[in-house]
């Protein structure tokens, strides 16, 4: 092509179109969180060992998890275990919320229709035996957990699916989750699944565990609920500033901003993820 005065103008060649696919993939590599962080690592190439110990977690059951997440999310893949198909499909509905101002349509049905997927599995009422057997694994994985977890102290944060699953404020995408501390991080969790076995409808989920020495953890606990109380991630549903109120401990936030909280205290994670526990 010339220009109005015959010389040659240089054009450069047009963009080729993202497929939605790669769409979708940009959305999860440009996710701030654990997912994001994986799927970034996890593409320079770097082993589940070594994303533990370049995001400073103590365990590398996370990765593994986190990676599911992604492929059900590009690829509709409809992972095995109860307990695994909840957490991705909270997963989803998270991306699902941060796509509808980036992702084009076309982006946004198939990521859509990658999660209702997962969600048709977790509703169907017949458990394939492959489906019994994962559902098996996740409940020995959880109890392995808890022993990994025994005289640790440290900062402990759980939910339950239905918070997890459907956030309170979706807008912000976050939830209820409880925020306390414990010389004994098992011994507590114990204590919660045992005081709501006879009241709570499903049973609590483990998402986060952060290492403390004893000698520091009420500071550290205060210190956390503070950052959280002044990023407007107080629990809506307390009245009053009695801190011996019922639910202080219980703040709508989220897993990510959770991560940002114990980074900036310099805390370590020696557990990410979401066992289930419910007290059989």
């Amino acid at each position: 092509m010339s220009d109005v005065f015959g010389e040659a103008v240089h054009e450069e060649p047009p963009v080729p179109a993202r497929s939605p696919q790669q769409e979708i993939e940009d959305l999860i590599l440009a996710n701030e969180g654990r997912l994001g962080d994986v799927h970034r690592l996890s593409q320079e190439g770097l082993s589940p060992e070594e994303i533990a110990q370049r995001l400073d977690v103590a365990t590398v059951g996370f990765v593994y998890t986190y990676r599911t997440y992604a492929a059900a999310a590009l690829t509709g893949r409809v992972p095995g275990g109860t307990h695994l198909r909840r957490g991705t499909i909270s997963a989803l509905n998270s991306l699902v919320k941060r796509g509808r101002d980036e992702l084009s349509p076309g982006a946004m049905q198939l990521l859509q229709a990658n999660r209702a997927a997962v969600e048709r599995a977790a509703r169907d009422e017949e458990i394939s035996p492959a489906e019994a057997a994962a559902d098996v694994e996740e409940k020995k994985q959880a109890m392995l957990t808890l022993a990994e977890l025994r005289g640790v102290s440290g900062i402990y944060a759980f939910s339950y699916g239905w918070y997890l699953e459907s956030p309170v404020d979706p807008a912000r995408g976050t939830t209820l989750i409880k925020v306390g501390r414990a010389d004994d991080v098992a011994l507590r969790i114990q204590q919660h699944t045992s005081g709501a076995r006879a009241h709570m409808p499903e049973p609590l989920a483990l998402l986060r565990v952060y290492a403390q020495e004893p000698g520091s953890l009420t500071e550290t606990e205060r210190l956390f609920h503070d950052l959280l109380e002044a990023a407007g991630h107080g629990n809506p549903r307390r009245r009053g500033l009695n801190r011996s109120e019922v639910g202080r401990e219980w703040f709508l936030t989220s897993e990510d901003y959770l991560d940002t909280v114990a980074r900036a205290l310099k805390l370590r994670t020696l557990y990410l993820g979401w066992s289930e526990f419910g007290g059989d």
